[in-house]
């Protein structure tokens, strides 16, 4: 008999071909284990190692030894008229089929059947790529101040703002920087605050100040970088210019800035670039300025005074995208959560990002403004998470896209990533109103009421009027069952929609029939099919699931921005079953 014939006797293939398969499923299923709980990348190559030298192992014990039905044997003591071994061999092939059955089976669910929520792909190269910027060491946290204006002419601000604008830009493309946003850096704008407090306020290790003075046909700029630990300074430099094209030198002098930046803290050389203008005269900045002034606060009379100051911007630069950007997506904000004048808004929002593209698509704040659409109106998920890889291909560290993309895992259901994603944001934009109420929408949605009243609190004692916090409030206060405090909280929301819900669901609590009610009619009076994704939640709250679908398919049709949230709103958790509910998750391609 041959070696091969012998190893088929002693059923020596088919146990490696046993072997084979064991081992792979073994593997596939440590892979997830461990990735999910973060082990160490030696545990799955010991586990490989292990597998490989015990190979020889078994294939050694099935040629020396026979299953008989007395047990195990030594090969050489069981008689061959005796042998079972044929038997075996049955046993084994249907073993290796089942066996090969489940593989398969695994196989085909990992290539075909565990595909992630629509647009995962997107979004988790998006996160993963953002998010480790901020998580590094090698990673150099910078805040830039707004250069002080020292000229004889305060008109000339927006020259020293402009200064500071294109620095963050530029510093937000380099993914070793994780820098403050905006918003936080220029709250201390006029203001005498010692860079140690600055930086600590911020998080941050670095800060960049600097001042310009413009003279006759000439302007001396002075930069410096400053350690926030201990306030000494790391570098500076003096730029001294002809004002010949005014924002020709702007875009200048702020590249050469970064570039001593990326050599003093990284100690990597920064090729120059072409420059880039924002704007083509001195008022339409200041106009520009002036409207991001409102674009960064919370509120639909924010976004209107903001789409007021942008539109003087474009009527004075028509060839300006970033200023159609910016008005279509304060247009957007506006129509997000305005009573009335939501559809002209709209239309103005869709005009003026359209005119934006076709000016300039290399504009990151073109796919900002395109992503808030598709995200919050059009519900177009994949064209959202393709705007904003857009802007994370030029700008990495933009502030205002992960916020948004933050907002893609919540319509996916995935809080605890948005929530993760907003928190990081905290610690890069502390003083961004946005996004600690971005944070504070889906700590409630997730439930952590206590973590979202803590963000709540310190920023009410600084702005008791503020827009959307007090409704926040009374959310908590009523999941809390203090339905009472609720109501107090309610009445001191200034945002009419979000008074009028919390006074429907908190009077309900109460016992008050008749105030529920009228309140919840006031909502429809006041809104109409503008509210109708608060009228769902009205409904569910109260009970009544059949019109909170019913509400939530008019919030479809009307495409009621607040629908994007309907996975991850506690509100819709009795619904879940429901064939309505469920029909228009299909609907908007959200469906598991």
């Amino acid at each position: 008999m041959s070696l091969f014939d012998e190893l088929k006797r002693r059923n020596v293939i088919r146990v490696g071909v046993m072997y084979a398969i064991v081992a792979w499923l073994i593997l596939q299923v440590a892979d997830v284990v461990l990735d999910n709980i973060a082990a160490p990348g030696w545990v799955f190559q010991a586990i490989l190692l292990l597998l490989i030298l015990c190979l020889p192992m078994a294939l050694l014990f099935a040629w020396a030894f026979e299953l008989t039905p007395e047990g195990l044997k030594r090969e050489k003591d069981v008689d061959r008229a005796e042998s079972v071994s044929r038997q075996t061999g049955r046993k084994l092939d249907r073993t290796i089929i089942v066996v090969l059955l489940f593989a398969l089976a695994y196989f085909a669910y990992d290539k075909f059947s565990d595909q992630p929520v629509p647009g995962e792909t997107v979004t988790a190269a998006l996160d993963s790529r953002t998010l480790s910027e901020g998580n590094t060491h090698a990673v150099k946290s910078i805040a830039v101040l707004p250069f002080v204006n020292m000229s004889s002419d305060p008109e000339q601000e927006y020259f020293s703002d402009g200064i500071s604008e294109e620095l963050l830009n530029l510093l937000a493309k380099i993914p070793q920087f994780r820098v403050a946003g905006r918003t936080s850096s220029f709250a201390f704008k006029g203001k005498d605050t010692d860079l140690r407090e600055i930086g600590s306020r911020l998080g941050v290790d670095n800060i960049l100040e600097g001042s310009v003075r413009k003279g006759g046909a000439g302007v001396r700029i002075t930069a410096q970088l400053v350690n926030a630990k201990d306030g000494f300074h790391l570098w500076s430099e003096t730029y001294d210019r002809d004002l010949t094209d005014i924002f020709a030198v702007q875009d200048e002098i702020a590249a050469a800035v970064v570039e001593q930046l990326r050599v003093t803290l990284l100690g990597i050389p920064m090729p120059r670039r072409g420059g880039q203008l924002l704007v083509e005269n001195a008022e339409a900045y200041d106009a520009y300025l002036r409207g991001m002034s409102y674009l960064n606060k919370l509120g639909p009379g924010n976004y209107k005074q903001a789409a007021g100051f942008f539109e003087k911007t474009v009527a004075m630069v028509p060839g300006s995208a970033l200023g159609w950007a910016r008005l279509s997506y304060a247009n957007a904000r506006f129509a997000s959560q305005a009573q009335e004048g939501i559809e002209s808004a709209l239309v103005r929002a869709r005009e003026a990002v359209a005119t934006a593209m076709a000016l300039d698509d290399a504009v990151p704040e073109v796919h900002i403004a395109s992503a808030f659409i598709n995200l919050a109106f059009d519900w177009n998920w994949q064209d959202t998470e393709v705007s904003l890889q857009k802007v994370f291909d030029s700008r990495p560290g933009d502030v205002t896209a992960k916020r948004l993309l933050a907002s893609i895992y919540s319509v996916y259901g995935d809080n605890q990533r948005s929530i993760s994603i907003l928190r990081e944001l905290v610690s890069q934009d502390p003083l961004n109103l946005q996004i600690q109420a971005s944070l504070i929408v889906h700590l409630i949605e997730q439930g952590e009421f206590d973590a979202a009243e803590a963000i709540i609190g310190p920023l009410l004692s600084r702005s008791p009027s503020m827009s959307f916090l007090h409704g926040y409030l009374a959310i908590i206060l009523g999941q809390q069952g203090r339905w009472e405090e609720s109501l107090d909280a309610a009445e001191k929301e200034p945002v009419g929609f979000m008074r009028l819900m919390n006074f429907a669901i908190a009077h309900h609590r109460l016992g008050n029939s008749e105030a529920a009610q009228a309140s919840q009619q006031q909502l429809l009076s006041d809104y109409g099919d503008g509210a109708a994704y608060q009228q769902a939640i009205v409904f569910s709250l109260w009970g009544d699931f059949e019109k909170a679908v019913y509400w939530l398919e008019r919030a479809y049709v009307a495409h009621d921005p607040g629908l994007a949230n309907i996975k991850s709103t506690g509100a819709f958790d009795p619904l879940r079953d429901l064939p309505g509910y469920i029909a228009i998750l299909k609907k908007m391609n959200l469906a598991d």
